[in-house]
């Protein structure tokens, strides 16, 4: 696993404030290049919005989750062009920063794993 130091992926992600169709806006957080085992080469994009959770007046997953398929046909199909390909992206959508693979119980993380096809990301 490696955090991709590539300046196009700050470039273009670091100022971006997203806005999407539940009112959400998700900042970028961070762009993981992962080699896995099987050869296979696996992206996952990270956004922050605080408006995400399972309390009232928060967006939750049901509602959000047409916006993660909008980042990943956005930007994760820009990632996967710029990296020279993707077998497969993740989309996570955090309501904090969240230091990758430490447990917060408070946080809130919602994840979409797609395929990206000449057509955009396909759900998986």
């Amino acid at each position: 696993m490696r955090l991709i130091g590539l300046g196009w992926a700050l470039a273009f992600f670091a100022a971006a404030a997203v806005a999407q169709d539940a009112g959400l806006e998700a900042s970028f957080h961070d762009l993981i290049v992962e080699q896995q085992s099987d050869g296979q080469t696996w992206l996952t994009l990270r956004f922050v919005s605080p408006r995400i959770g399972p309390e009232d007046g928060e967006l939750g997953y049901e509602e959000v989750a047409g916006d993660l398929d909008r980042l990943c046909d956005l930007h994760g199909m820009t990632a996967v062009e710029e990296s020279g390909g993707a077998d497969q992206v993740y989309i996570t959508l955090m309501d904090r920063v969240i230091e990758r693979g430490v447990y917060d119980p408070e946080a809130t993380m919602y994840i979409g794993a797609y395929k990206p096809t000449a057509d955009g990301c396909v759900w998986q």
